[in-house]
């Protein structure tokens, strides 16, 4: 791609905060769920309830997308608690602004769920990102056995959690490719890329302690952005936690905006 290109790209954004609409959002709710998919799905009036073994909480929770309900919040609520338990799991939600009816997140505060893991979930046209170009060489891998090792070099995970992990990415249906960085011989990042219709998903970017700022997590965003646009993605979105400020620095520093929060609730009791 042209500099001339790219510096057009970079003036401007592709999502206005303030304009987003609820079925945009509850579209990338749904497509995001697709990229990370659960061993058991069932939809049950209107929802979506997710089951991975209790590893991950979108692979082990509900995805409130639609209401088809005739009967309660309240009873549909209590039905889900009920599997949950029948899983020895604390019930979740997964809620978002286009979570459906209106007045659940309020419900399940009531009923004593806790937010956690308040996350942005941010965007950008993937031009913006792939012109970027990585700032260091980064290895792409097909994925298979071999390469989710490389996916996994040293996760603070626990060995279950990480088997886990392994069969929900052998699961994704869309095109999906990792990410690695070497330095000196030894694996500095990685990341996962998951082209779902025209988007990219970005999840796991991750850069080993001793290679921080030294443009890795970067430099593999960049370049599953260049694959993911050979692949047919215009867009790519990535999701980050509030908390996690160094991240955020970094998307806001390439082009990403945020497009809506969510957040879980979840009944430990």
């Amino acid at each position: 791609m042209s500099v001339l290109k790219c510096a057009n790209i970079l003036g401007g954004n592709v999502f206005n905060t303030n304009m987003v609409s609820e079925s945009e959002i509850a579209e990338l709710e749904l497509l995001a769920s697709n990229c990370w998919p659960a061993r058991e799905i069932v939809k049950y009036k209107g929802w979506i309830i997710h089951w991975n073994d209790g590893v991950t909480w979108r692979a082990n929770s509900v995805l409130p997308h639609e209401w088809e309900s005739s009967v309660s919040v309240e009873q549909v609520v209590d039905y889900v608690i009920e599997l949950y338990k029948e899983k020895d799991a604390p019930p979740a939600f997964k809620i978002s602004p286009a979570s459906q009816p209106k007045g659940l997140d309020e419900l399940l505060e009531e009923k004593g769920f806790e937010q956690r893991m308040v996350t942005h979930v941010q965007t950008a046209a993937i031009e913006e990102i792939s012109c970027l170009g990585p700032r260091v060489p980064v290895d792409l891998f097909k994925v298979t056995d071999d390469s989710l090792d490389i996916f996994m070099h040293e996760s603070p995970k626990e060995k279950n959690a990480i088997e886990v992990r392994r069969e929900i990415i052998h699961q994704i249906a869309g095109d999906k490719n990792i990410a690695r960085v070497l330095m000196h011989g030894n694996i500095a990042g990685v990341g996962l890329g998951v082209v779902e219709r025209d988007w990219l998903g970005l999840f796991s970017i991750r850069t080993l302690p001793e290679f921080q700022r030294r443009g890795i997590a970067w430099s593999v965003s960049c370049a599953l952005a260049m694959w993911g646009e050979d692949h047919g993605a215009k867009q790519v979105f990535l999701q980050v936690e509030v908390e996690n400020e160094p991240a955020l620095n970094l998307y806001e520093s390439m082009g990403f905006k945020t497009m809506y929060t969510y957040w879980y609730r979840i009944l430990e009791s």
